[in-house]
């Protein structure tokens, strides 16, 4: 399989076997389950190099109440079926929690069989943040970053305030992409207006791309919003720009700067609006952003290279170690939930994030950032 240069760097360091975990009894033992291969292996490779970041620095200090953290990794292919088995092995066995599963086809799966709370295994920062995955509450899964919604808001707000009346809509054909579709759609209904276009993006088919930007140039949109994973943006964009459309593009944070830049280009990816999640992975005057920094210069793997998906794994991670530590020594599987519940107003270092039963969104952070030159975020 040919991949792109970044993930086989990622891959060498996670090692794929099945549990890559050799976990003593006093140990705590998290999982990462993820699709390492397949169209999202760019963001599971990456989170997952920040959440081991994150455990390295954590076990360095002395672990969690005397206990070390383990992390099992495990590639689930982006096949849900898969990704149920994996989760069935991770609630009988010794997981404590998961973090960061990837993938809107899987979750989907995992969710309507009810999963998390018929085998009480918390899933922590679930991704996509697709409105679907939120409403109804679950009260074993827990989403650190602000939700679908409060990004395409963004979005909506930043077009309607520069004047960008012909919204059209490209998004991937899986659940995360319908809802996205969904959404904006709604939003702007609220506002008296129609959407100027709407193309489907095959995941499984980027050769049509070309056929579907000429589509798309037909509508004359004033702007485009992208709403995918970020290899299947990447390859969008480049056709998009292949073919000389004008109208702006503008994707929520799943779109990945970096990504972009490299499927697309550095002058291609140039002037791409995409809405965060996350504070500025640049801005050291952040203390979370300056403790991530100062933590890759201790603990990270060689090369690392910091980004926002890093960053938002390495948050991800700070919130489950601080429920963890509430949670205490005795039974930390069953106490986790009622810990996290009892989280109010946890200031990470410029990023708050705040749980209760009845809320299990943390934050509400979003703003607007542009691809500049050199693939910088500006915001």
């Amino acid at each position: 399989m040919n991949r792109p240069p970044q993930i086989n760097r990622l891959l060498a360091g996670i090692g794929l076997a099945a549990w890559s975990a050799m976990a003593g009894a006093a140990d705590l033992v998290v999982a990462h389950m993820a699709p390492f291969t397949g169209p999202a292996a760019i963001e599971a490779a990456e989170y997952n190099a920040g959440i081991r970041l994150a455990i390295k620095a954590t076990n360095a200090a002395g672990g969690i109440n005397g206990q070390q953290l383990v992390l099992k990794t495990a590639n689930d292919e982006y096949k849900p079926e898969q990704a149920v088995a994996i989760f069935r092995q991770l609630a009988a066995e010794n997981t404590v929690a998961t973090l960061m599963p990837v993938g809107s086809p899987a979750m989907t799966r995992i969710l309507k069989d009810g999963l998390p709370e018929t085998l009480k295994l918390p899933i922590i920062g679930l991704v996509p943040g697709a409105e679907p995955f939120r409403t109804p509450l679950n009260p074993y899964v827990y989403h650190v970053r602000a939700g679908d919604l409060a990004q395409y808001r963004k979005l909506v707000e930043h077009a309607s305030t520069t004047g960008l009346k012909r919204i059209a809509v490209a998004y991937a054909d899986i659940p995360f992409g319908t809802a996205g579709l969904a959404a904006i759609e709604g939003m702007l209904k609220k506002q008296g207006q129609d959407l100027a276009a709407r193309v489907a993006l095959p995941m499984a088919d980027p050769a049509r791309l070309p056929e579907i930007v000429d589509a798309l140039a037909r509508n004359t949109p004033d702007i485009v919003f992208v709403v995918s994973p970020a290899k299947l943006a990447g390859d969008f964009l480049k056709a998009y720009r292949a073919k000389g459309i004008g109208a702006p593009l503008a994707m929520p944070s799943y779109g990945n700067a970096d990504v972009l830049c490299a499927i697309a280009g550095k002058d291609t990816a140039r002037g791409v609006i995409m809405a965060q999640v996350m504070p500025n992975v640049s801005n050291t005057a952040i203390p979370i952003v300056r403790r991530f920094q100062d933590d890759i210069k201790k603990h990270g793997e060689k090369d690392m290279r910091p980004n926002i998906f890093q960053l938002e794994a390495y948050v991800t991670t700070q919130v489950l170690i601080e429920g963890l530590r509430r949670a205490g020594t005795a039974a930390p599987r069953q106490r986790l939930v009622p810990a996290l519940d009892a989280l109010k107003r946890l200031d990470l270092g410029g990023y708050v994030v705040e749980f209760s039963p009845t809320r299990h969104t943390g934050s509400e952070f979003v703003d607007i950032s542009i691809i500049g030159r050199d693939c910088r975020l500006m915001f």
